[in-house]
C-alpha cells in the first residue's frame, strides 16, 4: 500500500526531532547546572551525552565551537590530590593566580585580531575593542588562539563589571585582559607566557614547582591573603607545566584535565 509511506517516515521523523530536542535540552541543563557549581551528572554521564548529541544531529549550536576557533573550557575543582593521580610522579607543576573575571577567547589572522568570543559563545568583539590591554596586531602569521580573563581593576566588582561589558553595555573604563593561554603551543608555559608578553599582552605572575606540598603551601598563601594579593582573585590554578604532556592528558567535555582550579573551599 504504497499510500501510506509518508505516514511510515513521518511518525519516525518526529521522533527523532523531539529526541534530538530533549538531548540539547539535556546537554544545555547539564552544562548550566554545572557551571554554576551544582552539578546534576558525572563528567564522564555528561561526555556519553553529549556523544549522543554528536551521533544524531552533529551541527546542533550546543556542539559548534565558538567563533570558529578551540571553545573555552571550566576548570576541574576536585581535591589536589585526587587531580595528582593521573600525573607522572614528580610532573612539573605551574601555578598562577585564578582572576575573578569572565573568560574570553581572542582569534588573530596573520597578525590582526579578527575575532573574540566568550564561554557561552558570544563575540565579545564590542567590548574587547575598548580594552587597551589587548593588541590589535601580533608578530604572528597564520592563525593564533589566545585565552585569557577579562576583568576590572575594581576588586569588590570585577567579575560583574567584566560581565556587565561583554554582555549589556561595552565599555572599556577600567577592564584589563590578562592572557594566560597560548592555544596549540609547543615547548611549555613559560615559553608561551614569554611569547605573549612579547606581543603586548600581561602575563600572570607565575610560580613552578613540582610537590603537592609545594601547591598546598601557595594555596594557603592565597587564602591568607599573602599571594596574587594586587589582584581580583577566587583561588589559584594549578597546570602541567609541559605542552606535550597537557595534549597527552587531553580534556572532556567541561574541562582540561591538565589544569585544576583551589578555591576558599
Amino acid at each position: 500500500m504504497t499510500d501510506s509511506a509518508p505516514y511510515d517516515h513521518g511518525l519516525p521523523m518526529l521522533f527523532t526531532q523531539m529526541s534530538v530536542a530533549s538531548l540539547r535540552d539535556e546537554v544545555r541543563n547539564a552544562d548550566a547546572a554545572y557551571r554554576a557549581g551544582t552539578p546534576v551528572m558525572s563528567d564522564e554521564d555528561f561526555d556519553a551525552l553529549v556523544r549522543q548529541l554528536q551521533a544524531v544531529a552533529p551541527h546542533a549550536p550546543e556542539l559548534q565551537k565558538p567563533g570558529g576557533g578551540t571553545a573555552l573550557l571550566s576548570l576541574d575543582n576536585r581535591p589536589l590530590s585526587e587531580w595528582m593521580e593521573r600525573l607522572p610522579e614528580g610532573t612539573p607543576l605551574i601555578v598562577q593566580p585564578k582572576i575573578d573575571g569572565c573568560a574570553v577567547a581572542l582569534r588573530y589572522v596573520d597578525g590582526r585580531l579578527d575575532a573574540a568570543w566568550t564561554r557561552s559563545g558570544r563575540s565579545a568583539m564590542p567590548a574587547v575593542s575598548l580594552v587597551d590591554s589587548i593588541p590589535r596586531k601580533i608578530d604572528a602569521p597564520g592563525t593564533v588562539q589566545v585565552n585569557g580573563e577579562l576583568y576590572d581593576v575594581d576588586q569588590e566588582f570585577s567579575q560583574k563589571n567584566a560581565a556587565r561589558s561583554l554582555n549589556k553595555t561595552p565599555g572599556g573604563d577600567g577592564l584589563v585582559f590578562m592572557a594566560y593561554t597560548l592555544v596549540d603551543a609547543e615547548a611549555n608555559e613559560l615559553a608561551s607566557l614569554q611569547v605573549m608578553s612579547e606581543w603586548g599582552f600581561l602575563v600572570p605572575d607565575t610560580l613552578v614547582c613540582t610537590q603537592p606540598e609545594e601547591v598546598e603551601a601557595l594555596h594557603q598563601r592565597w587564602k591568607m591573603g599573602d599571594l596574587f594579593e594586587a589582584l581580583p582573585t577566587d583561588g589559584i590554578v594549578v597546570k602541567v607545566f609541559m605542552h606535550d604532556l597537557q595534549r597527552e592528558l587531553g580534556a572532556n567535555s567541561r574541562c582540561p584535565l591538565w589544569a585544576l582550579a583551589m578555591k576558599k573551599f
